[in-house]
């Protein structure tokens, strides 16, 4: 199987949030790519966690300095890149701990681990509410749970930039991932390339909890896909919150005391 998995970034050339709908829903979920010329290319999607926080997965900008990705990347606020509120990005990080995916021999391949990556936007946004991640371990309510994922990019009739949405089922999970079979969601749907550090999110009954990072699924987008867990990575999070806000009171950042 692992010969058959790849990162789900632009690079990959597969279809994308397969079998989905089309959303204006969940505002925090961003697309993430490049202006140029007057011309915007979608290349990962991310979740807005904090006002001027980014969060995403670390393949989809480890690979570049950061001073490129400063000086072209951009978010796109909106249902639809070609019709967005665009801001740029001042610096961001990946997590030191970062393993990329590889699919070499048996011996070798892994799925990776540590899949997390912060972006940080140049001026902070007060239009989208940014949503909550989990911190506390979800081991005891996770496996058989209904999430939602969320992504840009194409889909299995070509269209790309536009925001879509799936419910999944979390089949099984470890101390890394969260797993999810296309044979258990509804009419075989599953994330795939281009939804790359998008939202997997989960409706506690009051709000949005973001349980995982989108980081890969099998070649075809056919058969599984694996998240990265935020419960487990979330000391690191909170740690480059505190760098940017001071805080790791995301209520206190989030300006919510008083309201």
């Amino acid at each position: 199987m692992l010969s058959m998995l790849f990162l789900l970034s632009a690079a990959a050339s597969a279809q994308d949030m397969v079998y989905s709908e089309t959303t204006d829903d969940y505002p925090f979920t961003v697309s993430l790519g490049l202006e140029f010329n007057g011309r915007v290319v979608g290349t990962c999607t991310g979740s807005l966690i904090t006002p001027e926080i980014i969060l995403t997965a670390a393949h989809c900008g480890s690979d570049y300095p950061m001073d490129v990705v400063t000086q072209f990347g951009r978010a796109f606020f909106g249902s639809s890149i070609y019709a967005a509120t665009t801001v740029g990005f001042a610096d961001g990080w990946f997590h030191p701990d970062y393993v990329p995916l590889d699919n070499g021999s048996s011996t070798s391949s892994t799925l990776g681990r540590n899949d997390i990556g912060i972006l940080v936007l140049d001026e902070p946004v007060d239009f989208v509410d940014p949503i909550w991640i989990a911190t506390d371990p979800i081991d005891d309510i996770a496996r058989g749970a209904t999430v939602t994922s969320i992504g840009f990019g194409v889909d299995e009739r070509g269209n790309s930039g536009v925001k879509r949405a799936s419910d999944l089922i979390v089949d099984r999970l470890d101390s890394t991932f969260l797993y999810s079979d296309s044979s258990t969601n509804e009419g075989g749907s599953n994330v795939c390339s281009g939804d790359s550090g998008g939202p997997q999110v989960y409706w506690d009954g009051e709000q949005y909890i973001q349980w995982a990072v989108h980081s890969w699924a099998d070649q075809d987008c056919m058969y599984q896909s694996g998240s990265t867990r935020v419960d487990t990575t979330s000391e690191w999070i909170l740690d480059q919150v505190e760098i940017v806000h001071g805080s790791r009171d995301r209520c206190e950042v989030w300006g919510r005391y008083g309201d």
